[in-house]
């Protein structure tokens, strides 16, 4: 009898995976899932090492687990950023890695709009205080409410600009601002085609009023914003961060707060998550906080299982996945997936 492809979840923040499950019964694959986000190597090697397919959430592929894993052709990641897969290690094993590029792009990009408006409008405060004032004669506004401004006229950074950040330029544009652009790794036909010039980063801290980190997370970018950036900020300004939580090294984003370097930050995303109780960036009334929600939308997160799926139905049929990240593993001699090299 003619083995099932397997197919295996490592991680999941769905309510349940009954739809994966269906879909998997309906295309005759052995389906999976565990709750393993914190699991050691041997954990995951020994739940998912017969796996044809794996996709994780926010489990660690370390090189072990990529050695331990004989069996997988591809790996797949739920969401864009994968700093938690060692892809080099993929690579070297032959295991085809792809992330869902494109997934959630949408409702990321329009959280950090509606925390760029939130910060910069001091809306935690002006909540605080119509609290305070219930029961009162009049407003009382007090010291923390000023100075405000508005974003008209003013300038946003945006730090990044692939899928997400050029959403977000394209839906800032009738906000009346200046938008500056750092990404150096865009060509020159893709800033001309989004209407913008390379702004180096230096030079757009200094000229910014909102910034607005939209790039992935590794060792270029790992602790990208620390104190020398923030000293190059206006005491105006606000810091907007939906991306990955490392990228701020968050002890010196609270000492440039409590220094007055800026003026406040609006951060989806922590170097630890969930932050610890004594995280000081979590009582300053001049931080908003969310717990790494931007991704969610009910069509958000519906769009993303439907592309994962998409790629099962293309490993059985021999195709690779539609983003494949580490596509050097084409050329690799012990590549798993025959086929999907001739795609």
């Amino acid at each position: 009898m003619e083995r099932k492809p397997i197919f295996k979840v490592t991680d999941y923040i769905e309510r349940d995976l009954e739809w994966e499950a269906e879909q998997c019964r309906e295309l005759g694959i052995d389906f999976q899932c565990y709750q393993l986000r914190n699991a050691a190597p041997a954990e995951l090697i020994e739940a998912c090492g017969d796996a044809d397919i794996i996709l994780v959430n926010m489990a660690n592929f370390t090189p072990e687990v990529a050695a331990g894993l004989t069996n997988t052709k591809v790996l797949l990641r739920h969401g864009i950023g994968y700093d938690k897969v060692d892809v080099p290690a993929m690579t070297e094993n032959g295991i085809i890695f792809a992330n869902q590029a494109t997934a959630s792009a949408i409702d990321v990009a329009e959280q950090a709009i509606q925390l760029m408006l939130a910060s910069y409008k001091k809306l935690k405060i002006q909540m605080q205080i119509a609290q305070e004032n219930r029961g009162g004669e009049r407003w009382n506004y007090g010291p923390r409410l000023y100075p405000g401004y508005r974003i008209d006229g003013k300038t946003i950074g945006i730090v990044g600009c692939g899928s997400i950040g050029s959403i977000v330029l394209r839906k800032l544009r009738s906000f009346g601002a200046v938008i500056r652009v750092c990404d150096p790794y865009l060509s020159a036909d893709r800033l001309a085609e989004l209407g913008v010039s390379h702004t180096p980063l230096d030079e757009l801290l200094a000229k910014a009023d909102i910034v607005s980190i939209h790039t992935p997370l590794n060792d270029e970018t790992r602790h990208l914003f620390n104190m020398d950036k923030f000293q190059l900020m206006k005491p105006t300004a606000v810091l907007v961060n939906t991306a990955r939580g490392p990228i701020v090294n968050c002890a010196d984003l609270a000492e440039a707060l409590n220094r007055g370097l800026l003026a406040g930050a609006a951060l989806d995303v922590l170097e630890i998550e969930p932050p610890r109780a004594d995280e000081p960036l979590m009582d300053m009334d001049n931080v908003i906080t969310t717990p790494h929600a931007a991704w969610y939308s009910e069509e958000g997160g519906w769009e993303i299982r439907h592309m994962i799926m998409d790629d099962v139905r293309a490993f059985l049929e021999g195709r690779p996945p539609q983003f494949v990240v580490n596509k050097e593993v084409y050329s690799r001699p012990n590549l798993r997936m025959k086929q999907a090299a001739k795609a």
